[in-house]
């Protein structure tokens, strides 16, 4: 097969994304017209890679004391230096996107100096390969070939899905895993993904193609980040386990 250049790959992938997704009005956003007592406000960014919306959205539905509002890229990046950004309590990212201007760097960079926490999820692990800091602020990188513009001094990444995962619970006694116990499901795995050092490994797999450590959390600026690798499709956001895990962790990143 001939190798496809960055751009091209990553037009393709585009492409591809919108022929899978729904449009954004296919799915209605929930208790967005007004705040419930008490009730977290989260903002979901999603984009650049195709995913089960109905499956994925209902997972959130079914959360007590949750809305949501969807933004799908580019247009949430734009939304980082806007005032409206303060209406969430938390920004929740499940998109797969390069292109960030230098002026959302900033934005963004600044709304983690005020503090705000931040949950990623599954592929936005492959976002903004060419911005350095991206790596340190979510505390890991997925090294995709077909998108870096310089050859990493780290091995590619590699991914495979479809696949039965044993998620092991590494910190037994975090909030964000209270509860629960090791765990299978079915799910895709990355592999030659890099950890940081200095993060809290909290999820782990012996999975052969997969990286052990798969969740993590840490600090940058002022901010709580957290990092859940799994994360695909329908059966896993189906998964009681991972429905937990996920509401634990929104709940702990709500904490000062």
């Amino acid at each position: 097969m001939k190798k496809l250049t960055p751009l091209i790959f990553y037009v393709l992938l585009i492409v591809a994304s919108c022929k899978v997704s729904k449009s954004s009005a296919d799915i209605t956003n929930k208790s967005i017209n007004g705040r419930g007592e008490g009730n977290i406000r989260i903002l979901i960014v999603t984009g650049g890679h195709g995913f089960d919306r109905p499956a994925f959205f209902e997972m959130f539905n079914s959360m007590k004391n949750i809305e949501w509002v969807e933004s799908v890229q580019p247009e949430a990046q734009k939304m980082f230096g806007e005032e409206t950004i303060n209406d969430y309590d938390i920004l929740v990212f499940y998109d797969m996107y390069e292109p960030i201007q230098e002026e959302e760097k900033i934005a963004f960079l600044k709304l983690l100096e005020k503090g705000k926490p931040i949950l990623f999820l599954h592929h936005a692990l492959v976002s903004h390969q060419n911005w350095p800091e991206y790596r340190k602020i979510l505390g890991g990188k997925y090294y995709e070939e077909r998108l870096l513009q310089e050859k990493p001094n780290h091995p590619y990444s590699n991914y495979l899905h479809d696949t039965d995962v044993d998620i092991k619970i590494l910190q037994k006694d975090h909030p964000i895993t209270k509860g629960l116990s090791d765990f299978k499901v079915n799910d895709e795995v990355y592999g030659n993904t890099e950890v940081l050092p200095g993060v809290v490994p909290i999820l782990g797999t012996t999975h052969p193609n997969s990286t052990y450590t798969i969740g993590w959390e840490h600090k940058y600026a002022n901010s709580k980040i957290v990092f859940l690798q799994p994360g695909h499709g329908a059966s896993i956001f189906a998964d009681d386990n991972y429905r937990r895990l996920l509401y634990q962790a929104i709940e702990y990143l709500m904490k000062k």
